[in-house]
């Protein structure tokens, strides 16, 4: 195949794959979000009878606007995995803190556009992990700093006073708390 042909493929593969991923929405993004390699048989293994408690701090938005803010696929994939280990989803409590360049990810789509001048493609993983029951937490003075409207936040989002004391509140509620 001449190389010019062989481009045009992959530039058709890749733009069917990624307008496939984009189609996705609920659990089944989730899962393409979220995959992992799986270990077999594991000695450190995940108890299925515990109760997990996790927030992850959120503080990169993506370097372009168009693209994915890759943060928001940790939540995801942890979700993945303890589906996976056979944890029942009622044992597994996720937030996620929001602030700093990320905080304006979490604006409604006609919002994000007039800042951006294009869609913001973070809504359909964030639609899907709050439909999961993952908590979406975003730093008040984040909004403030970044002159982020909380009117124009997705519908879901919860504004705490600083992502500190939201860090907080959630570590004295049993959160264990990470960066990604």
């Amino acid at each position: 195949m001449r190389p010019s042909l062989r481009l045009f493929a992959a530039v058709l593969l890749a733009t069917g794959l990624a307008s496939s991923v984009s189609a996705q929405q609920g659990e089944a993004l989730l899962r393409v979000m979220g995959a992992f390699a799986p270990i077999p048989h594991p000695e450190f293994g995940t108890p299925k009878d515990l109760v997990y408690k996790v927030a992850w701090d959120i503080t990169e938005g993506a370097a372009k606007p168009g693209d994915l803010t890759e943060g928001f696929k940790v939540p995801a994939n942890f979700l993945m995995m303890t589906d996976t280990s056979g944890v029942p989803r009622q044992n597994v409590h996720l937030a996620i803190i929001v602030h700093g360049t990320a905080t304006r990810t979490l604006l409604q789509n006609d919002a994000y556009k007039a800042v951006t001048g294009v869609d913001n493609p973070n809504i359909p993983l964030l639609q899907a992990l709050h439909d999961a029951g993952v908590r979406i937490i975003v730093c008040g003075q984040a909004l403030v700093n970044r002159k982020v409207p909380r009117d124009q936040l997705l519908p879901f989002v919860e504004a705490t006073i600083s992502a500190t004391l939201g860090r907080a509140v959630l570590q004295a509620q049993g959160y264990a708390t990470f960066a990604p």
